[in-house]
């Protein structure tokens, strides 16, 4: 196959986008009597001088054609939304979205019926905003049909044509509305748009727990989390999509709020403004892996004042033991609930800190006589809790020495 590709001229094209499965998808639709172009996220953030996600790409073809192309190739095609126009294309570590050009001819704000359609003016105008209608081709040539640039350049962030249709059409945009306005809308969210979200909240109730959780992903380790989380809870976005009410209190307090976050992860923001008690319920809603709904369970419970106190003390190492690699995400969570600003020194140290391993284990206990059961149990839990009293100093030797008393 890689014989009959076309070469690309590399010059033409910024350095990210000569990635060898991008040059093969534009080979390929050209070959095929198509055109493939790059467009979206990837296109929107290269002019802006973000930096570069994940590349997706469209294809004035039908899906199937370029499915039933790669399918002989050493490229892997997953067929992740076949029906809708879009496989994905997987090639050593690299992967791409790909989907046809096409036109929704019917939709219910989570699925759509769609028809293909060659035109790059029709896929544009079926898109959830202007910045994201931009495609770049082959050559290096842009085609911004709908004047994403010129939105961007202004620092607009514009819904294409009427935007309660495309809220209609896919509810989840009514979430990434949000998570995009911090970086692409300068004035703020106004008025007229804060009710139009308000208004068509409602529909996202209907929307899966896995999109909803990839939207809050990005949003919680993005920059200005307070922005965005803020208008959800004005339009009451989070209680028809989550169920529940964001607590806003912690928002504002630290300065290093986003990196913070950005550093320990999404569920640390999660569990810092979700309600108290709402773990099981949430991880539920959003389809959370056994992992994940494990440690918003834990965050959700927190440590108590003690605990918080020895944390932020001079023998913090004997706190985080306990609570093993939760420590850094329990110590920002209980302090942004409790109103305080954290010591961020503090919470790199506890993210960076290996625990020690105690230096004795149930066989040296059975060599010293004790019976296989409980009661090693329990010596080891009086022993563990020993070492850790002693700052982890003391050794083996030292541990049985106490342990059995000669």
């Amino acid at each position: 196959m890689s014989n009959e590709l076309t070469d690309l001229r590399d010059s033409t094209l910024p350095e990210w986008a000569c990635r060898p499965l991008v040059k093969q998808i534009f080979s390929a639709a050209k070959m095929l009597g198509g055109e493939a172009r790059i467009v979206g996220g990837a296109v929107r953030d290269w002019i802006t001088g973000h930096p570069i996600g994940d590349i997706d790409m469209a294809v004035n073809l039908p899906i199937e054609t370029l499915a039933s192309y790669f399918s002989s190739s050493d490229v892997r095609v997953v067929e992740t939304g076949l029906q809708h126009g879009t496989i994905t294309l997987c090639c050593a570590d690299d992967s791409i979205e790909l989907t046809q050009t096409r036109v929704d001819i019917e939709t219910d704000g989570r699925h759509a019926v769609v028809a293909y359609d060659s035109d790059w003016s029709s896929d544009a105008a079926r898109r959830d905003f202007t910045i994201n209608a931009i495609y770049l081709d082959a050559d290096g040539v842009i085609f911004d049909p709908l004047g994403g640039q010129s939105d961007l350049q202004a620092g607009r962030l514009q819904f294409v044509g009427d935007a309660v249709q495309r809220m209609k059409e896919d509810s989840l945009r009514i979430i990434r509305y949000c998570r995009f306005l911090p970086r692409f809308e300068k004035a703020g969210a106004n008025t007229e748009m804060v009710n139009l979200l308000r208004d068509n909240a409602p529909l996202c109730a209907d929307l899966s727990g896995e999109r909803i959780a990839q939207e809050l992903r990005q949003i919680m380790v993005g920059n200005e989390v307070a922005v965005v989380v803020e208008l959800m809870r004005s339009a009451q976005i989070d209680c028809f999509t989550l169920g529940i009410k964001f607590n806003l209190l912690p928002l504002g307090i630290d300065k290093n709020f986003d990196e913070v976050l950005a550093q320990l992860g999404w569920l640390t923001g999660l569990a810092t403004i979700m309600p108290v008690g709402s773990a099981k319920r949430l991880a539920k809603r959003l389809r959370l892996s056994r992992v994940e709904g494990r440690c918003l369970a834990r965050l959700d419970v927190g440590v108590n004042d003690d605990e918080l106190a020895k944390l932020n003390g001079p023998k913090w190492q004997q706190g985080a033991y306990y609570l093993g690699d939760w420590a850094s995400m329990l110590y920002a969570v209980q302090s942004w609930r409790n109103l305080t600003v954290i010591d961020r020194r503090r919470c790199d140290e506890l993210a960076a800190w290996m625990p020690p391993k105690i230096p004795i284990c149930g066989t040296d206990l059975l060599s010293h006589g004790v019976d296989n059961g409980r009661a090693i149990g329990h010596m080891l839990r009086r022993a563990e809790e020993r070492w850790v009293e002693s700052d982890f100093t003391l050794k083996k030797a030292a541990l049985l020495e106490w342990l059995f008393g000669s």
